[in-house]
């Protein structure tokens, strides 16, 4: 059966000068029209709250706006409808109870603006990409797009120096359904026990040594950031420095997923089926818990890992099973299921009293994690 699923191709742009300064204009239009907007809803609001404000009235006010402030029209005007779009999806969420309110967009943080695809506006030409108002950016095409992807809206970011264009779209894929289900093997499965000192172990007895990219540049951070503190704030040399610290966040964060990404895309390849544990990640990095894993847990990137793992096995037809969060994975002899509940966190071996079995903690609870995941699919088939 074809169906069709949601995606997003995103790739490295490489603009020229004047490109460069027409992106930044287009930010910087964008998040004025995104202030002066959002503080148009908050007036309304106070001035009578049973005022429902309307997506189209706020857009009917942009021709308007844009007579008050004349160089907004040297940007793209779909970008400029897009934002106001955008902010009123955020201030009517905040109302419904999905989201915060929504925050006034700063010069300093990185983000980026959205046009859409009319007519074939953006598409590729050789080694460039056709974008409104920019034309031919030098594109860095890692990958080919489907013939079935369709891309509606597309998004042009920045993060420190490096300039992004994300495609976002549908596809069509041939859903296998049932017969790809009844394919699976558990057999052909494998459990993962996540490890502060590594990223995880699996049930097959190997282990994941995750790069401590973070804590690596922590020096590195630290020195750029000290020479930050002795700027003046806002200056020429100041904003110089900013966008060092920032590119350098940008790059550990690039290793981090470069890694997450060929690990996660190595086992959705070997395995129908993967156990892990659902773990609260952010509750075991807090210090009131006994844990105090801090930022640690953090720079290992796991539930990023199991992010990228899980959309990576759904595009296969294959499963990421996750197993309760208090099943005693460790305390469990995955020989013979006695439960040695005085186990301590700072144990990482015992012997089973029972059988007389020795393990490794780490391993024992990929090998339960992984014999509770066949279980549960048994019971569910």
């Amino acid at each position: 059966m074809i169906k069709t699923v949601k995606r997003t191709y995103r790739f490295r742009i490489y603009p020229n000068p004047s490109q460069k300064e027409l992106i930044e204009k287009t930010l910087g239009c964008c998040r004025q029209v995104y202030n002066d907007f959002l503080s148009m809803c908050i007036e309304s609001y106070s001035a009578d709250k049973s005022y429902t404000i309307k997506k189209y009235d706020l857009i009917k006010l942009l021709p308007e706006y844009k007579e008050t402030f004349p160089y907004l029209k040297e940007v793209d005007s779909i970008a400029l409808q897009q934002t106001v779009i955008h902010l009123y999806d955020a201030y009517m969420n905040f109302f419904r109870h999905n989201a915060e309110f929504p925050r006034f967009k700063k010069k300093k943080n990185d983000y980026g603006y959205t046009t859409m695809n009319i007519n074939s506006s953006i598409r590729f030409v050789a080694d460039d990409i056709q974008i409104p108002k920019l034309g031919r950016v030098k594109v860095k095409a890692h990958r080919r797009l489907p013939e079935s992807f369709k891309f509606t809206t597309v998004s042009v970011s920045r993060k420190g120096k490096y300039y992004y264009v994300s495609l976002s779209g549908e596809e069509e894929y041939f859903d296998y359904g049932e017969y790809i289900k009844e394919s699976l093997d558990p057999n052909n499965s494998i459990g993962l026990d996540f490890s502060l000192k590594h990223l995880f172990v699996d049930s097959n007895g190997n282990h994941l040594d995750m790069p401590t990219y973070y804590q690596d540049s922590l020096t590195k951070l630290a020195k750029e950031q000290r020479k930050l503190s002795h700027m003046k704030k806002d200056s020429s040399h100041y904003q110089k420095q900013l966008l060092r610290i920032r590119n350098l966040h940008e790059h550990i964060t690039n290793q981090r997923k470069d890694f997450l990404h060929k690990v996660s895309r190595k086992l959705a390849n070997t395995y129908d089926y993967v156990f892990v544990e659902n773990l609260d990640l952010k509750e075991m990095s807090e210090r009131k818990t006994d844990l105090k894993l801090g930022i640690s847990i953090f720079d290992l990137g796991y539930g990023t890992f199991l992010n990228y793992l899980k959309y990576k096995l759904e595009w296969l037809n294959k499963k990421l099973i996750k197993v309760d969060r208090y099943f005693p994975s460790s305390q469990l002899c995955s020989c013979c299921n006695y439960r040695k509940t005085n186990l301590t966190l700072n144990q990482r071996s015992w012997v089973c009293p029972e059988c007389g079995s020795k393990h490794d903690r780490d391993l024992n609870a990929a090998n339960n994690i992984r014999n509770e995941g066949i279980k549960l699919i048994t019971d569910l088939s």
